[in-house]
């Protein structure tokens, strides 16, 4: 790992604080009445490098708002952009974790034997896989739900020169800083944090803001937790997907695994004890633990596989009018994105592109963060420009990249419910003590409630080290062997202006 430990100089703190009007109703926010909006969790990634740190944040809330503001710390030089939700869509669904389990098989025959299991091939964004009752395995059920979201019609930077900047902000505006926030706000004024603002009108049925990313420069790991707690419940559920040159923990915090070993598939509900035994994780250390529940140095550019085969991501609309297969993360979001209607431009060029720049692997470096290649500094040896992994407008990829070298790149997924204790302190990321992959998804070798009174076997030694042969007939071992990620959209709905 390349990156030295430095405190990252934005806030991923969101900070929705409400508007006093009459009969306002307020999303992810402090009132002084009834209303009850509160922000339910975060999607966040972040990229980093020598070169930027790169934070990306979409927040979910629960509540009808009328309008809120997003407010977040930042160190200066630092600057906000809207980001795509393709870009959220693809990480969450690659690295969602997926829990295959065997499938009663009383007759025998073509599935591996008399009483021999095969895959239920599939996977569901709740932690559990459903079988199929039909003799054969169900295809892959993991999906991603393009709803929908709003983005920013007002931005404005306050300066920390200003002590009182943010609060006459809000006052002018028609929003109330809580009591118990000020002080937060005093800490990052003092340690010479500027406040970003945004002003928002959530969309009749929108849940979720669209996603915008902060970029700062230089190398920076520390995550302020403390605004988190601004417009939060009594626990707020976290995603954060880091990409950096190396695997990534959470110090300071408890840093857990889900024991695969303890799994068991229950035939009669057709799922496993993967939830259950998640959220008991996740509640260790007084609920101060973040799971890692994906860690993989391939797979962002280039395919990669697990001990269950190959890995790869469908991503259709609901009607199959959009029906494409992507082999790596970076073809997922670019295909996510035209699905969506998001502007792309040739997704087909980019795709291959992206294709050939697996080729690059060995030590080239991502450089340089304009839009025309040809603009950009002159390259030196074993670089690559950045804007190479742009497609239209979908240029989180290559806003991520930049200053990486294309060989070492780690995908992590971290996941934590935070009690509202736990958002007093910040958060600092650090390597991970072991880098190795942590595979997200998994065989069940251990069941209950066999319908054909048998014990299941073990794929392969250690219960995960290749899939049982499958029923005749079934096709296209690349989506059913490998339990590939579904990625799918609706319809947008409608943004109320």
């Amino acid at each position: 790992m390349r990156n030295a430990a430095f405190f990252f100089g934005f806030g991923l703190g969101l900070s929705a604080l409400c508007t006093v009007r009459p009969a306002a109703a307020c999303g992810g926010c402090f009132v002084p009445n009834t209303d009850n909006t509160v922000v339910t969790g975060h999607r966040m990634a972040l990229s980093i490098s020598m070169t930027q740190s790169v934070l990306w944040d979409q927040i979910q809330y629960a509540g009808k708002p009328e309008e809120f503001s997003w407010v977040l710390p930042v160190k200066k030089g630092a600057k906000v952009e809207l980001a795509n939700d393709a870009w959220f869509e693809a990480l969450d669904s690659a690295t969602a974790s997926v829990i295959q389990g065997p499938m009663a098989n009383c007759g025998g025959g073509s599935s591996g034997g008399p009483g021999g299991p095969f895959f239920a091939c599939g996977a569901s964004a709740d932690y559990a896989v459903s079988a199929s009752d039909r003799g054969m395995p169900e295809p892959p059920s993991v999906t991603v739900v393009h709803e929908g979201t709003v983005g920013p019609y007002e931005t404005v930077t306050l300066s920390a020169d200003d002590p009182k900047a943010l609060e006459k902000w809000l006052a002018d505006h028609a929003y109330v800083l809580p009591e118990d926030i000020k002080p937060t706000v005093a800490a990052y004024v003092n340690e010479g944090f500027d406040f970003i603002a945004l002003r928002l009108i959530p969309g009749e049925g929108i849940q979720a803001m669209r996603p915008v990313r902060v970029v700062t420069p230089g190398s920076v790991l520390g995550l302020p937790l403390r605004m988190v707690a601004a417009g939060t419940g009594a626990e707020t559920a976290i995603k954060l997907f880091v990409l950096g040159e190396g695997r990534y923990a959470a110090k300071g915090f408890k840093n857990g695994l889900v024991s695969h070993d303890d799994l068991i598939w229950n035939y009669d509900t057709q799922s496993s004890n993967f939830s259950a035994l998640r959220q008991a994780a996740l509640a260790e250390n007084g609920g101060k633990t973040f799971l890692t529940s994906y860690a993989r140095d391939t797979g962002l550019l280039s395919p990669a596989a697990d001990d269950l085969g190959s890995i790869s991501y469908q991503i259709r609309s609901e009607d199959f009018s959009y029906n494409r297969q992507a082999t790596s993360i970076a073809e997922a979001y670019f295909f996510q994105g035209d699905a969506n209607g998001e502007k792309v431009g040739d997704v087909n060029a980019c795709v291959s592109s992206i294709a050939k720049a697996a080729a690059y692997m060995g030590g080239f470096q991502v450089v340089g963060d304009c839009a025309d290649p040809a603009g950009c500094a002159p390259l030196e040896d074993k670089q690559v420009p950045a804007a190479n992994f742009a497609c239209g407008d979908l240029d989180d990829l290559s806003v991520a990249l930049n200053g990486l070298h294309l060989g070492d790149i780690w995908v992590t997924r971290l996941e934590a419910n935070l009690p509202r204790a736990a958002l007093s302190t910040d958060l600092v990321l650090e390597a991970a003590s072991a880098q190795v992959n942590v595979e997200h998804r998994v065989f069940v070798s251990t069941a209950i409630n066999d319908p054909c009174g048998a014990s299941v076997a073990a794929p392969g030694a250690g219960g995960r080290s290749g899939p049982p042969s499958l029923p005749g007939g079934i096709v296209g071992a690349g989506i059913a062997l490998a339990a590939s990620a579904w990625l799918t959209r609706r319809r947008l709905a409608p943004i109320r202006a």
